[in-house]
């Protein structure tokens, strides 16, 4: 059985990562499962990034979490075929999960399968303000001599130049993004909402400026 792992990347530990009385073998290494694997299981089901770790036991390779229960997820003759097998099972738990909680939602309180609506932000950018000019900041570069400065792109596209920092100078944090209405996307960053009154109110409030979604997910 051959698996593909595109996204593990291992990390060696020694004796001293884990105490003694631990699970874990003495030596191994460690990888991350991240919070949005399996792909097919909708945004709002993700969980948070798992640390694993894989070493040897018994005479083969042996994975487990190191944060949660510490359960043996799989195991197997080489490294490669042990993460492989605990990757299937963690995506197939994983799905389970996602489809639990569908039910219940659709059974016990009533909603639709997934939150319909989706405020997805798309990008955010600082305005350094000055009545002077209005840069994009890159950076705030301090002084121990005098005012810090403001590292700055031209809004034009013009070179790269400085702010000085005073009390005629203010920052303004702008976010953008996109409404997504039962569109078919499924965006990680973004806020989910059971109705449309109250995604557009956050998205008023929260966003300096939003887009709806033009098209359904292919």
């Amino acid at each position: 059985m051959t698996h593909e792992l595109p996204f593990v990347q291992f990390r060696p530990y020694g004796p001293d990562r884990f105490a003694a009385h631990l699970p874990f073998g003495r030596v191994g290494h460690l990888f991350t499962v991240p919070g949005s694997f399996p792909a097919d299981t909708p945004a709002h089901t993700n969980v948070t990034d798992w640390e694993m770790a894989t070493y040897r036991s018994y005479g083969e390779w042996e994975v487990r979490d190191v944060n949660g229960n510490r359960r043996v997820w799989g195991t197997g003759p080489t490294r490669r075929a042990a993460v492989g097998l605990a990757l299937l099972e963690i995506a197939r738990k994983r799905r389970e999960r996602a489809a639990d909680i569908a039910e219940k939602r659709v059974k016990v309180l009533g909603l639709e399968p997934v939150p319909p609506f989706a405020v997805e932000v798309t990008g955010a950018v600082t305005l350094v303000l000055s009545p002077q000019a209005i840069g994009i900041l890159r950076q705030i570069q301090p002084s121990e001599t005098g005012p810090a400065r403001y590292a700055v792109n031209d809004v034009d596209g013009g070179e790269p130049y400085d702010i000085r920092a005073d009390d005629s100078v203010t920052l303004r944090t702008t976010q953008v993004g996109v409404f997504h209405d039962r569109c078919g996307h499924d965006p990680e960053d973004a806020y989910r909402f059971e109705n449309q009154i109250d995604a557009e109110v956050y998205a008023r409030h929260a966003l300096s400026m939003c887009w709806p979604c033009s098209g359904l997910n292919d």
